[in-house]
Parts: structure tokens; sequence; C-alpha cells
């Protein structure tokens, strides 16, 4: 009856929750917003919105980590170390999810060993294919996160004003230099 139905239900639980590898596998695929932003386009008249994108992506996704703790996105005023530590973190980034559940084969349905054996070497070639396609997803958020950055942006812009600014400072030492030795060769030839 209905008390038979229920103690299967919490048996089944049980084994769930009483089992890393298991309860593993079931949070891989719990329901959670999962969305990648896939484009962006930064906004002069709202400047926080990279933030505001890009921060609840990542926070979602440091649950399935396996370094601890994870960076978070910051803000505006993350100094730029802490900035390229956190695109250092995340692209190196290394993910305990597991997408045995999606596995098409039952093995318990096999027949015989040689089937069953067969039937394992296609889940795992599948889980491994969803992993790397989930990987792909989420270095693809990476890379965008970082092209748009603000403050990547504003440490390129700052780097080349300084190599212009360089650059300038050798072309004025050159032009000096050469209006010098005009002069020398000037009153050379004067005296």
């Amino acid at each position: 009856g209905r008390g038979g139905e229920e103690f299967k239900l919490l048996s089944a639980a049980w084994e769930l929750l009483g089992s890393e590898e298991k309860r593993r596998q079931y949070d891989s695929l719990d329901y959670f917003n999962d969305a990648l932003p896939t484009a962006f386009r930064p906004r002069a008249d709202d400047p926080g919105r990279f933030f505001r994108v890009f921060g609840p992506v990542f926070a979602r996704q440091a649950k399935f980590s396996v370094a601890r703790p994870v960076p978070s996105v910051g803000d505006d005023e993350t100094p730029l170390e802490e900035v390229q530590r956190f695109y250092a973190f995340w692209t190196r980034f290394r993910s305990w999810r597991d997408f045995s559940l999606l596995a098409e084969y039952d093995t318990a349905e096999a027949e015989d060993r040689e089937e069953r054996r067969w039937m394992q070497r296609q889940n795992k070639n599948e889980v491994e294919r969803l992993k790397r396609s989930e990987m792909r997803r989420l270095m693809s958020a990476v890379e965008l996160a970082q092209e748009n950055d603000p403050r990547l942006h504003r440490a390129r812009e700052e780097r080349a004003a300084e190599r212009e600014l360089q650059r300038r400072r050798k072309e004025e030492a050159l032009a000096a230099e050469k209006r010098a030795k005009a002069e020398a060769a000037e009153q050379a030839r004067a005296a």
C-alpha cells in the first residue's frame, strides 16, 4: 500500500543522501539557473552592469569548484592583481560536476558482462562529452567576461597611455639631441 511506497521513496532518498558520489551526481543536475551569457554589450551610461551580469554567473558556478575558496568577480574598485587572480582561477577551473545521471544506458539492465561493459564504455564517453561541452561553455563565459571587464579595459588603456608617453618622451629626447648637435655644429662653424 501507501506505506510501502513511502518506505521505498525514503529508502531511495537515504541511499542518495548517504552516498557522496550519488549526491554529487544529483547536485550536478539540481535545478538551478545554469544560464551563462553568450554576448554582452557594455553601456557607458551603466558602468555597474558588468558586475550585475557576471557576478551572479560566477557565484552560481562556484558551487562546482574543486578548489576553495573561489574568488568573486569583485567590483569596480577591486585591485588589478585580484582581478588577474580571479581570471587565472577561472581559466584553470576544475569542476566536480558529474553528469552520470544523464547516461543513456542502465547497466543493471545488461543481460551479460560483455553488454554491461559496452554500456559502461558508452556511458563514460557520453559523460565525458557532456563534461567537455560544459567546460567549453564555461570557458566561453570566462573569455566574454575578460573581454568586457571594465577594470581590464582601464588597465589596457593606462598601459597604452604610458607606452605613448614613453614614446613621445623618447622622440622629444631624440629631437632635443638633434637640436643640440645642430647647434653645436653651428657654433663650431661660427667659431
